[in-house]
C-alpha cells in the first residue's frame, strides 16, 4: 500500500525564481542639460515621466527672478518712503519678490504648456523646460550682488529733480528707477530677462528633437513660447524700463 503511494506521488517541478525587477533608470540632473542636451534627452527617454521632476529647480529661478528684481529696485522704492516721510516699506519689497517669482512661474507654464501643444507628450516639455531654468539662478544672484552694490551717485537723482516732485512718492521713485536703469545691475538683468529665452528654447531644440526623431515637432515645441516669454520678460521690468 505504501509503495502504491509513494508511485502516485509526482515529483512536482522546480518553480523558477521571479525575474528580478529591471533598475528604474536615474532621471539625468537638470545642469547637465547646460552641457548636452543631447545627452541630457538620452538620459531621460529612459525614465518614467514626471511633469513636476524638475520643479524644485524652477521655484528657485523663480524666487531668485524675484529677489533680484526686488533688489534692483530696492533703492527706488527707499527713496519714494523718504519722501513720504516714512519707513523703507517691507511689504513693498515682499510683493516685488513675489511678483517677480510669479510672472517666472507663469513663464514655465507658457513653457511646458506651448511646448507640449509644439513637441507633443514625447517631447516631455515640462521636464525639459524645467530643466533648462537651472541657467538662471547664478545669474540671478549676480544680479542681486550688483544691486547691492550700487553706489548711490550711480542713480540717486539730483537736489533739484527731487525737489521739483515734492512730496508725491511715485514721482520721487520714478526718478529713481530711471536712474537705475542705467545701472550694470539693470543692464545684466534686462540681458539675462531676454536672453534666457532664447537660450533655454535653442537648449529644449536640441532635446526635442533627441525625444521626438521630428525636427519639425522640435523646433514647434522649442519656437511657440519663445514670443509670449519674452512678452512676459518685458512686462516684468517694464516699471524700470519705461521709467522717466
Amino acid at each position: 500500500m505504501r509503495a502504491l503511494m509513494a508511485r502516485s506521488r509526482k515529483p512536482r517541478p522546480d518553480v523558477p525564481a521571479a525575474a528580478p525587477l529591471p533598475a528604474q533608470a536615474d532621471a539625468p540632473l537638470p545642469a547637465s542639460i547646460l552641457a548636452g542636451p543631447r545627452l541630457f534627452a538620452r538620459a531621460l527617454a529612459p525614465t518614467e515621466p514626471l511633469a513636476w521632476r524638475y520643479l524644485g529647480v524652477v521655484v528657485v529661478a523663480a524666487v531668485l527672478s524675484g529677489g533680484a528684481y526686488a533688489a534692483l529696485v530696492r533703492p527706488a522704492v527707499n527713496l519714494a518712503a523718504e519722501v513720504a516721510g516714512g519707513a523703507a516699506p517691507l511689504a513693498t519689497h515682499a510683493l516685488n519678490v513675489i511678483g517677480g517669482a510669479f510672472l517666472s512661474m507663469f513663464t514655465f507654464g507658457l513653457m511646458w504648456g506651448l511646448g507640449l501643444l509644439g513637441a507633443g507628450r514625447a517631447g516631455r516639455p515640462a521636464e525639459v523646460f524645467g530643466a533648462t531654468f537651472a541657467l538662471l539662478p547664478p545669474l540671478y544672484v549676480l544680479v542681486i550682488v550688483l544691486s547691492f552694490l550700487i553706489p548711490d551717485g550711480a542713480w540717486r537723482p539730483a537736489a533739484d529733480a527731487l525737489a521739483a516732485v515734492g512730496k508725491d512718492p511715485n514721482a520721487a521713485q520714478r526718478l529713481g528707477l530711471a536712474g537705475l536703469k542705467t545701472t550694470s545691475a539693470a543692464f545684466l538683468l534686462l540681458v539675462v530677462t531676454l536672453a534666457a529665452p532664447l537660450a533655454q528654447s535653442g537648449l529644449a531644440f536640441v532635446a526635442f528633437r533627441e525625444l521626438t526623431g521630428r525636427a519639425g515637432r522640435a523646433a514647434l515645441g522649442a519656437l511657440l513660447p519663445l514670443l509670449p516669454a519674452l512678452a512676459v520678460g518685458f512686462i516684468a521690468l517694464a516699471p524700470v524700463l519705461l521709467a522717466r
